[in-house]
This record gives C-alpha cells, structure tokens and sequence, in this order.
C-alpha cells in the first residue's frame, strides 16, 4: 500500500517546488536583432523554472543562402556578463541550434557569422523555455 504513495507523494512535492516544466508547456520568446558581417549579436532572457530549452533562428532578411552556416552560442548571465558556454558551430536557418536543460536564471544566446555572411543580416529568433 505504502509503495504506491511513494511516487504520488513526490510528483506532488515536486510540483509543489515548481518542479521540472513539460517542454510542452514552454513559452516561446522571439527576439529580432542585427548580425553584422563578422559579428556577434546577442539576447537576454529569463527562465523561471527548471525544464528544457531550445532555440531557432527561424529568418534572415536578406535570405541566406541555403546551406550557410552561422554560430549560435548559449549561457548565462553571470555578474551582469554574457558567460557564453555552449557552441554549435554549424547551424542553418530553421534548424534547432539549441536543445539542452536548463535551470532558473537568466540566459544570453548570440548568433554568430562565422565569416560567410555577405551584408549584415536582420534575424528573427524563437527560444522556447520554461
């Protein structure tokens, strides 16, 4: 009798402590910024709650080219400072870039161009987080 409570009784303390969040209930965040040609732009954003988080650059204006690759690197903000900890070098246009747990806090995400942008490109970008 006693085992079966065992699991009730701590999905029920989880979900009183906020628990892990359904990636299915992320909200969706989408940020539109400038890549200069060889440059960096970067976004801020909070995650409340602990679940999964996963990100795509779903345009730029001028389209790429298909197949052009471009960096996005993630991590946190540390100290008012973007502590960029995770790269995907090889990232295409509505490709997931990013797709990892994530914990409360507050998150940086950069696009990068790795040096195959033309002219400056407008991004719009979707996070999609607890």
């Amino acid at each position: 009798m006693f085992r079966g409570l065992i699991p009730v009784l701590l999905l029920a303390a989880l979900a009183a402590c906020g628990g892990v969040t359904d990636p299915s209930q992320n909200q969706k965040q989408t940020f539109n910024g400038t890549v200069q040609v060889g440059g960096t732009s970067t976004q801020q954003f909070n995650v409340s709650k602990s679940g999964e988080i996963s990100a795509v650059v779903t345009s730029f204006n001028p389209v790429l080219p298909t197949g052009t690759l471009f960096g996005v690197a993630w991590g946190q903000v540390i100290s008012g400072t973007c502590s960029l900890i995770n790269l995907n070098q090889f990232v295409v246009t509505g490709a997931t870039a990013v797709s990892s747990a994530v914990t409360p806090g507050t998150y940086c995400i950069s696009i990068i161009d790795e040096g195959f942008f033309k002219v400056n490109e407008d991004y719009v970008l979707t996070v999609s987080h607890p």
